[in-house]
């Protein structure tokens, strides 16, 4: 595989559906520009733990069906936490919540790490590189493709919000979001019960 297909691929990554690119699209509509890259610095700090954990040595770790239950269970249970906070909150009018500059990163920080699937994808991706000593150049592609494609989708969404958006949009928005978190949390409760029967 060469870098530039390692690039498109982690660019295609980022932005199918998943809880990143929802948290980080539903913060740019709710928010802004600004507060939107917090949350991405947040995805992209988790994305970095992942890969550390992987080099290191640890993906032994990350493969081993205790820790899947545990990060699903309590990825799970703080996805239908957002998703209660983005239903209870879809009338707001946008902006009015201003959280600080912390809590979007933590945000973002703590949904993607609540998500043991990246450990997979990245484990797949990495793991033929770390022998060949191409790791520094593996990961910058990578994470070129990804960090694009996020920029992409916080720049389309917040050219949206600024002509499209009106609080009828927003409501509807924020309620479909709400709906597809709560989706997520069901999924990693479910793969978290299924690796909790495969142990036992």
């Amino acid at each position: 595989m060469s870098l530039i297909e390692l690039s498109v691929i982690g660019f295609v990554a980022a932005l199918t559906p998943g809880p990143d690119i929802l948290f980080i699209v539903q913060t740019t509509l709710n928010h802004s520009f600004k507060e939107a890259l917090k949350a991405l610095s947040g995805v992209l700090t988790g994305n970095f733990i992942v890969i550390a954990i992987l080099v290191v040595g640890l993906s032994s770790v990350g493969r081993s069906a205790y820790f899947q239950m545990t990060i699903s269970l309590l990825g799970g249970i703080y996805l239908l936490y957002v998703a209660y906070e983005i239903f209870k909150h879809r009338r707001d009018e946008v902006r009015v919540r201003q959280p600080k500059a912390k809590t979007f990163y933590l945000k973002g920080l703590t949904v993607n790490l609540s998500n043991p699937k990246a450990i997979i994808f990245f484990s797949a991706l990495i793991a033929p590189f770390l022998e060949n000593g191409r790791l520094l150049s593996t990961l910058l592609f990578l994470f070129s493709g990804i960090v694009l494609a996020f920029i992409f989708a916080i720049t389309l969404t917040e050219l949206l919000r600024k002509n499209f958006l009106n609080p009828k949009v927003a409501v509807a928005i924020n309620t479909a979001s709400s709906l597809i978190f709560f989706f997520f949390s069901v999924e990693l409760l479910y793969y978290s019960y299924t690796k909790f029967m495969s142990v036992l």
